[in-house]
């Protein structure tokens, strides 16, 4: 089965589809038209038998009223007489040479009144031994002679005999009295003499409706089986279109490298149309992608030419002014160092973030250690409002290098002095860093996050700041599941930068 499975998918979706679609319409078809025959060979013998119980109580209400007996008279089915003692009674006809024939149709049981009725159905089991023994009686039984009375009762009686053999029959019988005067047998009591008169039924009718229908449903199943199958090939193949049209643009664009284009969005409201949606929501987020790569590149570009270029000329200096080698080795000292800088930087920005944040850090701890060391930098970081601890669940050496970022950016934009707070907020942590200097403008407020961003240039590069640190600030906020913006909101001047972070999730 799991082989079978495997080929399938070799096949393409359209014959799939067909394919499967076929073998489910060729085992509907064929088990409904089994069932059709079946319910037209049923119903039709089901008539057929009503018809002779209809003709078997016409036969039986003559019989109780005329002179003669019209039992065996020809008749569109074979007859046979027989009273309550089970004995086939003798008469003109055939029914009266075949024995067995009692014995097969059981007489109406004693103190049966004249209205019983009885449907028995004889199988081809019980009569096929009988066979020869009828066909011997029969012979011996039929008239002589090339007269064409005789042959046309030899005819009719052969051929009587044979549809009661080699096949079930219904036997349909009706009970009735003879008259006194027709009741000739010393063992039946006058007033007593009563028969009962089968019609036996072969499923010629039944046989002959079936048919009728099997030439159309011999044809017909295949025919449309193929018909659903050709409509579910038809079918997919138009459902596939907006996909191959899909695809063909995806291959456009991958061949093309032009992410301005999109993909054709079906009209239907489908999951094909869901597809398309999503790729060019896809290719919306690459075009993004390779936007913001292109600027990186070149924004990294120009800030490492800088440092570079100072470099450079610092090397130039010493070489040609031997005098001022020290001096110019300082420079260039600085000039690597912030190279370094800028570099680990990029370097961590390019670095995905996919590890697992399960340790358990103390924010207050981080605070106080950043503080510390931040009292000889010239501005000194007040604490504000500290709980005893802050755990929050994240990489120490990340959230570390969070605060630094923030507190770093702190201090070249403070005028006097810079707080850093700690306060609990609903199921988390606020961490606020503020400095008092000039505040941001409304529209600088989300600006300063991105990637290389100077508000003041040349106070910038005087500190050597190189746009990154409150990018990578954002970036670490995110890993941590948390957030990072900027407001002027605060009661005192300048500008707050607002760290939210989740608590620590205690183990159940």
């Amino acid at each position: 089965m799991a082989e079978r499975a495997g080929l399938l998918r070799w096949i393409p979706t359209e014959a799939r589809a067909a394919l499967l679609a076929g073998l489910a319409a060729c085992v509907v078809f064929t088990a409904g038209a089994w069932w059709l025959r079946g319910h037209v060979h049923d119903e039709t013998l089901r008539q057929t038998a009503h018809l002779a119980a209809v003709q078997a109580r016409t036969t039986a209400a003559t019989e109780a009223t005329t002179e003669q007996s019209h039992v065996f008279e020809r008749g569109f089915w074979p007859k046979a007489e027989i009273d309550d003692s089970g004995r086939l009674h003798p008469a003109p006809g055939i029914a009266v040479t075949l024995d067995g024939l009692a014995g097969l149709l059981p007489p109406a049981p004693p103190g049966a009144g004249s209205d019983w009725a009885r449907t028995v159905t004889l199988s081809a089991e019980r009569t096929r031994g009988l066979a020869k023994r009828w066909h011997a009686q029969l012979e011996a039984a039929l008239p002589q002679g090339d007269d064409p009375d005789a042959v046309a009762v030899r005819t009719q009686a052969r051929l009587r005999v044979e549809r009661l053999l080699h096949r079930d029959l219904t036997a349909v019988g009706a009970r009735y009295t003879l008259p006194d005067r027709r009741c000739t047998d010393p063992a039946d009591a006058p007033g007593r003499c009563r028969r009962t008169v089968y019609h036996l039924v072969p499923p010629d009718d039944a046989n002959a409706a079936v048919a009728t229908l099997e030439v159309p449903l011999k044809a017909g199943v295949p025919a449309a089986t193929l018909i659903v199958a050709a409509t579910a090939w038809i079918t997919t193949r138009r459902s596939l279109k907006p996909v191959e049209a899909i695809r063909a643009q995806v291959a456009d664009i991958t061949d093309t490298t032009d992410l301005h284009r999109r993909v054709p969005v079906p009209v239907a409201r489908d999951r094909i149309r869901a597809l398309a949606e999503t790729t060019n929501t896809t290719l919306n987020h690459l075009e993004e992608a390779a936007e913001q790569q292109r600027r990186f590149v070149a924004d990294a570009s120009h800030e490492l030419r800088s440092p570079l270029t100072a470099l450079h000329t610092q090397l130039e200096v010493a070489l040609a002014h031997p005098e001022h080698l020290t001096d110019a080795v300082h420079d260039a000292l600085r000039a690597t160092d912030r190279l370094r800088r800028v570099t680990d930087d990029l370097l961590y920005l390019a670095r995905p973030g996919t590890s697992e944040l399960r340790d358990v850090v103390d924010l207050v701890e981080i605070a106080h250690e950043l503080a510390h060391e931040y009292d000889h930098l010239g501005h000194p970081v007040v604490l504000g409002p500290f709980p005893e601890e802050a755990p929050a669940n994240g990489d120490a050496l990340q959230l570390h290098r969070l605060l630094r970022n923030l507190l770093d950016n702190a201090h070249r934009h403070a005028a006097a002095r810079v707080t850093l707070t700690i306060t609990p907020r609903g199921q988390g942590w606020d961490v606020s860093v503020h400095n008092d200097g000039t505040p941001l403008a409304p529209h600088d407020l989300e600006r300063v996050f991105e990637r290389f961003t100077r508000l003041d240039e040349a106070r910038a590069r005087d500190t050597g700041g190189s746009g990154l640190g409150l990018a990578i600030a954002r970036d670490i906020a995110h890993r941590h599941h948390g957030t990072l913006t900027a407001h002027t909101g605060h009661p005192r001047p300048g500008t707050t930068f607002t760290l939210q972070l989740p608590a620590a999730k205690t183990s159940p």
